[in-house]
């Protein structure tokens, strides 16, 4: 799985927002599962690592901290994957420093320290201690609702389970006691109807929803839409679309990832 550059415009300015409101708990939501939300709250907590590095240079005379800055901890217990993408791997209840990334990283969770987390109080009491420890605490949560089988799409008995039966930690509780949470919806999987719902669960959980993001990553870019448009004169003008496609290609706004 590729990982997003915590300098990535997008994450840069998602970022800038948080750090205006004075969050240092931050909950990254999801409607439903496999929308993208992991890979942000990698991409923010890696942000808010080197954030707190550009802020407290190395001093003449002062040894530099050990303790990394952000801690990203992945409450999604059945389908847990910061380690992997960080490329760590750790006992239940360790965590691991990121080499290079001024982060640190809880990825797997005990069974018991799991069914204290359950209680909203004895997470919120929890991430007042790492806030005490960490500058920047960023929960990459369990999905606030179950999955639907949608267009045909094949979803695991995980998905589709209830979060209430799934035995794992409440994406809502997460979110609740959070300082501030962001919801993000995969764009053109993720239907009206389902992110109301989110919405209206995390507004009666108290949680503090200051935004949400549209992950783009199943939609076909412009490029690819227009490189497909050409073909259709392809029969007609064949030499003209040929050179059409070929600028489009070398076009410094068409080609550039967002």
């Amino acid at each position: 799985m590729t990982l997003i550059s915590p300098y990535h415009p997008e994450i840069d300015s998602i970022w800038q927002a948080i750090s205006a409101t004075g969050a240092r708990s931050i909950a990254v939501v999801s409607a439903l599962p496999r929308e993208g939300s992991s890979q942000i709250a990698v991409a923010l907590a890696r942000r808010a690592g080197q954030s707190a590095a550009a802020e407290t240079p190395a001093q003449p005379g002062r040894p530099v901290a050990v303790r990394p800055k952000a801690l990203l901890v992945d409450l999604d217990l059945l389908r847990p994957c910061a380690l992997d993408m960080l490329g760590q791997a750790s006992q239940p209840d360790e965590i691991v420093r990121v080499e290079g990334m001024n982060l640190a990283v809880l990825g797997s969770i005990g069974a018991e320290t799991a069914d204290a987390w359950r209680e909203r109080a004895r997470l919120t009491e929890q991430l007042a201690a790492w806030r005490s420890e960490w500058g920047t605490v960023v929960l990459d949560t369990a999905p606030l609702l179950s999955n639907e089988r949608r267009r045909g799409r094949r979803t695991s008995e995980a998905d589709r389970r209830s979060p209430a039966d799934s035995g794992e930690i409440a994406g809502i509780t997460a979110a609740a006691a959070a300082d501030v949470c962001i919801l993000v919806t995969l764009a053109g999987g993720t239907s009206g109807t389902r992110i109301r719902e989110a919405r209206e669960k995390l507004a009666a959980a108290g949680a503090n929803l200051i935004g949400a993001i549209l992950n783009d990553r199943d939609n076909p870019s412009l490029l690819a839409e227009l490189d497909r448009e050409t073909y259709r004169f392809a029969k007609y003008f064949p030499d003209w679309m040929a050179a059409l496609r070929a600028r489009m290609h070398r076009s410094p706004i068409l080609t550039v990832r967002v």
